[in-house]
């Protein structure tokens, strides 16, 4: 009864054309029971920014907004946008193998390009066990620290044959599958030494109902691919009083260092966030002792601009603001 409610609203929004002419992708992803769009086979308009440019072929395009993604295949669509397009698009929603796909696309307008999509960092658990929250968004996941072949054994080389292969990332204890296509750059390169973080799209590939298992992150390029920022302690140090220091450099290119003090115990957040407050990562979010910290920030997938960085340590909070440049 709810599923046929929600479609029933769905439809009226869909079919209302002259109040509303395109609707969210939220919307055409809500799902039955088996993870069955309940607005499959009706043909929709929604918008959103393209995160791929033909990494994964002639056809596949990935595009989101900040709480939903959604893929279109069609080689129209795929020949005429690029990375960083703001678009409305018109198309049949279809499903291949649990994955939510526009196709056909009938209709595509682009509004503006150059927009910059900061990936949602995630946990292995996340992609393994809720991956459709994040289906057809783009992801980040921090701190790989081995790859594994499918049966287990450790990987050096990303060895791919036919269209692509698929791999097990490891970070700590945790897993989930990465597959590298075989049209993108990163096929047969080494693999990044470790710990490495890695931003790719999240896709799903499972042949029968219900569609809630298959998520498999997909890596665009090798500029996906960069080094682990850790945390340092300075040891023999207490400090006084809270305090956020000015990163170093600044302006800075892609790399600069953030140091803190902390003079009791306390659980801290370090997080950076875009010009119009969007976050886009966490450095720190764990209980540390008394000490001088320092943590590197890589701002390598970010575009040139303004970024804040805040500190939360127990009552104590505080923001700075530095410029990448490139």
């Amino acid at each position: 009864m709810k599923n046929f409610f929600c479609l029933s609203v769905l439809l009226l929004i869909v079919s209302s054309s002259s109040f509303a002419q395109w609707i969210p992708i939220d919307s055409i992803r809500v799902q039955d029971s088996d993870g069955v769009p309940l607005l499959l086979n009706q043909s929709v308009t929604t918008r959103g920014v393209v995160t791929t440019h033909r990494e994964f072929g002639g056809s596949l395009v990935y595009f989101q907004v900040s709480s939903a993604g959604l893929v279109g295949f069609d080689t129209a669509f795929c020949n005429r946008v690029k990375r960083g397009d703001s678009i409305e698009v018109t198309g049949v929603v279809t499903q291949f193998s649990g994955l939510t796909e526009l196709n056909p696309v009938t209709a595509i307008t682009i509004f503006d390009t150059g927009n910059v999509v900061i990936p949602k960092v995630v946990t292995c658990t996340d992609i393994r066990v809720d991956g459709e929250e994040y289906e057809g968004m783009l992801i980040k996941i921090r701190n790989v620290t081995a790859v594994h072949s499918t049966s287990g054994e450790n990987v050096t080389q990303w060895t791919v044959s036919g269209a692509g292969v698929n791999y097990r990332l490891l970070s700590g204890n945790d897993s989930c599958d990465i597959r590298i296509y075989s049209t993108t750059n990163i096929a047969n390169t080494p693999v990044p030494a470790f710990p490495f973080d890695v931003v790719a799209v999240n896709s799903q590939f499972k042949f029968s109902a219900p569609f809630n298992t298959g998520y498999q992150i997909l890596p665009r390029d090798l500029d996906d691919f960069s080094i682990t920022t850790g945390i340092n302690s300075v040891s023999g140090i207490n400090p006084d009083n809270f305090t956020l220091h000015q990163n170093y450099p600044n302006p800075f290119n892609p790399n600069t260092v953030i140091k803190y003090d902390v003079p009791s115990s306390s659980n801290v957040s370090l997080k950076v966030y875009g010009i119009l407050g969007n976050e886009v990562e966490t450095l720190v979010n764990e209980m540390q002792t008394p000490g001088a910290y320092s943590v590197e920030f890589n701002g390598s997938t970010l575009s040139s601009g303004v970024y804040f960085y805040k500190i939360t340590a127990g009552n104590f909070t505080d923001m700075k603001r530095m410029v990448l440049v490139k």
